[in-house]
């Protein structure tokens, strides 16, 4: 922080600046001026936190100083020191914020509390400050995201028949709809956006959408043409509002598309509705540039603008689930080869198709996920089921060449990768799921709190004492007794808690019968002892 001290007399400056222990309240600079004026310039050039100064200066006295600092520096703490115990520099002091009013000669312990309050109020003020800034940042997060949720709402507000009337929120949120009696609605998927835009934003999903919907919006918002929105009825669908004049839709459409190409480097393609009412024909529009957009031809090279026609094309009866069982036993096998065979048969009569849709190629999603979660969990039905189910879906990718067309040889080769890491994974449980010494620490969770010795567990797993000990080493990196005290040490821990165990009860709950073992196990573990725990954590709960 920086202090400023402005009298004209240099003796007392000096005498405030050796009463003062400037570090200890955080001042790493101090300045001095000799007037008014002068001590302007000085608050303008280094912004100080604090400035003590005298009434009475030549070419402009303490109070013009004030004044002059309530619209210039107004953040700025002030003190004066006076030797004039006048009621109306008092009153100007208290007009101006001042922190407090000395007289000379100047007291140390007096001096020091003034200025003790004034870092006080500084802090304080900060803290307000970016409570302030921190809210404003979070209001300007939250505000795109409360305008697409309005947005959102309208369209679903007008599927159920119920078009807003004049004054509701979104007329209020964008009041140059408040003219709009006509619409055009557009619509375009994140799913077909070009790979390398999907990669590079692949770590932030809002930050693709933030970046999209600025270049839209960019563009038709100043000019009052419409504005686009992230459709939340929809995770990956941005739709465009495109307001009167519908012949010009489909040429502010082209100017967005060629924004975001020379931004992302990608095109992009768009659905685009007949002309209708608005609101009242807005889920209609809605309904036709969705069929547009996801009834298009994939297959075909790619293009910006697919209007809406009534002829579409027809869903293929073509489904993965003629193939699932195939799939399924080649999953079992572990067998890539016969994993890779399974699959070239459902897409050889893929290939002899000439229209594929995005809706086609979802649907066809849906059901090899729908697949896979079925054989993952009879994988784990016939197992012991205790652990975690492998790998989550395969999330839905349109896969694209160079062109932008569907490129199925990608689309093969993603789903078939994704298998042979599914067919690994339950290779892999099933080999640590019959091994012994799985078994051997399933039997020591389960039975901790009784007297576990070496040459019990031989007998029920008729295994050498030799052998498990080398073995369980082996895989788990820590002696089977060490295993047993660690379980038992966690599940005290827990104990540990409850404030009306005591510490011979809990010994005894998890199979020890001596306290100082149990408390030297403890330590040996956790570096500190069962009672000095206990404490610890009792005594965070009670902050």
């Amino acid at each position: 922080m920086k202090a400023l001290i402005v009298d004209d007399e240099k003796h007392v400056r000096n005498t405030v600046l050796k009463l003062v222990d400037w570090e200890g309240f955080g001042f790493r600079t101090v300045l001095e001026a000799e007037d008014g004026a002068e001590a302007a310039v000085l608050i303008e050039e280094h912004r100080p936190e604090l400035v003590i100064t005298d009434m009475m200066m030549p070419i402009k006295s303490g109070i013009e100083l004030m004044e002059w600092m309530e619209k210039n520096a107004f953040d700025c703490k002030k003190i004066v020191i006076s030797g004039f115990n006048d009621f109306e520099f008092v009153r100007h002091t208290v007009k101006f914020g001042g922190i407090d009013y000395l007289l000379k000669p100047i007291d140390r312990k007096q001096l020091q509390e003034a200025v003790s309050k004034a870092v006080a109020s500084w802090n304080e003020t900060k803290r307000e400050r970016l409570q302030y800034h921190e809210k404003n940042k979070e209001v300007n997060e939250l505000k795109p995201l409360y305008r697409d949720k309005l947005l959102s709402g309208l369209l679903t507000d007008a599927a159920s028949g119920n078009a807003p009337a004049a004054g509701e929120s979104y007329l209020r949120e964008f009041p140059y709809l408040t003219g709009v009696d006509s619409c055009r609605v557009a619509v375009f998927d994140l799913h077909t956006l070009q790979q390398p835009i999907r990669d590079k934003y692949a770590a932030s999903l809002d930050l693709l959408f933030f970046t999209l919907l600025n270049i839209c919006n960019e563009f038709l918002q100043p000019a009052e043409r419409g504005l686009a929105f992230r459709n939340w009825n929809r995770p990956y669908e941005i739709v465009v509002l495109l307001c009167n004049d519908p012949d010009e839709a489909s040429d502010w459409l082209r100017k967005i598309a060629a924004g975001i190409n020379r931004t992302l480097r990608g095109s992009v393609e768009f659905g685009l509705s007949t002309s209708g009412a608005f609101p009242d024909g807005l889920h209609k529009a809605y309904m036709e540039a969705a069929d547009a957009l996801y009834k298009r031809n994939l297959l075909e090279p790619s293009k910006t603008i697919h209007e809406y026609s009534q002829v579409s094309g027809r869903v293929s009866t073509i489904r993965f689930g003629k193939y699932e069982e195939k799939a399924r036993v080649a999953v079992r096998s572990g067998n890539p080869e016969q994993i890779r065979h399974a699959l070239s048969d459902w897409f050889r009569v893929i290939d002899e198709m000439n229209h594929i849709s995005l809706e086609q190629l979802k649907m066809w999603w849906d059901e090899y996920n729908a697949a896979r979660a079925g054989w993952v969990e009879e994988f784990f039905r016939e197992n012991d089921g205790s652990q975690q189910h492998p790998l989550e879906n395969c999330p839905f990718i349109v896969p694209l060449d160079e062109s932008g067309r569907l490129s199925l040889p990608e689309m093969q080769r993603l789903l078939t990768d994704n298998l042979v890491e599914l067919s690994k994974t339950f290779i892999s449980m099933q080999t640590l799921s019959i091994s012994p010494m799985r078994e051997i620490a399933r039997y020591i969770e389960a039975h901790y709190t009784q007297d576990i010795r070496l040459q019990d567990i031989s007998a029920s797993f008729h295994l050498n004492r030799e052998y498990i000990s080398r073995k369980f080493k082996m895989e788990f990196g820590e002696t089977l007794i060490d295993y047993v005290n660690r379980i038992r040490v966690e599940k005290a821990m827990i104990l540990l808690l409850n404030p009306h165990l005591r510490m011979t009860q809990i010994a005894q709950m998890i199979g020890y019968h001596d306290e100082k073992y149990f408390s030297r196990v403890f330590k040996k573990l956790t570096h500190t002892t069962p009672n000095d725990y206990r404490k610890e954590k009792m005594g965070k709960e009670g902050e």
